[in-house]
C-alpha cells in the first residue's frame, strides 16, 4: 500500500515556523488518530503555543511538553519556570523534565577527558536530517522513560532548531535502553 501525504519544507530553520509546524503536527495526529503530541519546550513559549493550538484545533489527545533537566545550563537552576509548568499542567498538558537521552552524563566525561561518545555520534546522525528530528527522537525517549507516553503506539513529536519549533515527525517511541526500537515513521515537516 502507498500513502501519499504532504511534507512541509521550510527554507529557514527556527521559531518563525512554530505555528505552521504545530498546526501541521496536530492535524496529522488527528488524521492518524494519534493520541499523544510530544512537544519540546526549553523555557515554555513553544509548549504554551502548543497548548493554545491544541485547544483551538480541538485535539483530544494528550499534550506532553518535554523540557531540559534542572541544571542543564546552570547548576541547580531549571530552565522552564515553575509558573509556566503549572500553567501548562492546568491546561491539561503533562510536563516532563528529564535528562537528555542523547547526551546525559557522557557529555561530562567528554568535556573532562576529550574524545567522542557513541550517543553524540547518534545525535549528530539524526541532526543530518534536522536538529528537530534529533530533538523529537530524544524527547519521545525522555517522555517514554517518564511513563508519559506509551511505547506500543505511534506519537507525533515536535522539535526545533535552537528556539521554537520547525520539525514534526511521526515516531514509534521506545525507552532509552531500547533505543533501536525507535522508528521514525513520517516526517511531517522540517527545514531544508
Amino acid at each position: 500500500m502507498v500513502h501519499e501525504v504532504v511534507c512541509l519544507y521550510f527554507d529557514e530553520p527556527g521559531p518563525g515556523n512554530s505555528e505552521v509546524i504545530l498546526k501541521a503536527a496536530i492535524q496529522r495526529a488527528q488524521a492518524l488518530g494519534i493520541g499523544y503530541l510530544v512537544v519540546a519546550s526549553t523555557e515554555g513559549p513553544t509548549g504554551t503555543l502548543a497548548a493554545k493550538m491544541v485547544a483551538e484545533l480541538g485535539y483530544s489527545g494528550r499534550l506532553v511538553v518535554v523540557t531540559h533537566q534542572c541544571g542543564s545550563k546552570e547548576p541547580g537552576v531549571r530552565r522552564m519556570p515553575v509558573e509556566v509548568q503549572r500553567q501548562l499542567e492546568s491546561e491539561g498538558a503533562v510536563v516532563v523534565m528529564a535528562t537528555h537521552v542523547l547526551s546525559s552524563a557522557s557529555r561530562a566525561f567528554r568535556e573532562k577527558y576529550g574524545g567522542i561518545d557513541i550517543l553524540e555520534v547518534v545525535a549528530d546522525a539524526l541532526r543530518r536530517f534536522s536538529a528537530g528530528v534529533k530533538v523529537g527522537v530524544e524527547c519521545v525517549m525522555m517522555a517514554a522513560d517518564a511513563a508519559a507516553i506509551p511505547v506500543d503506539q505511534d506519537v507525533v513529536a515536535v522539535g526545533g532548531t535552537s528556539r521554537g519549533a520547525d520539525t514534526a515527525i511521526v515516531v514509534r517511541p521506545a525507552n532509552a535502553q531500547r533505543f533501536f526500537d525507535v522508528k521514525v515513521r513520517e516526517i511531517i515537516g522540517m527545514p531544508r
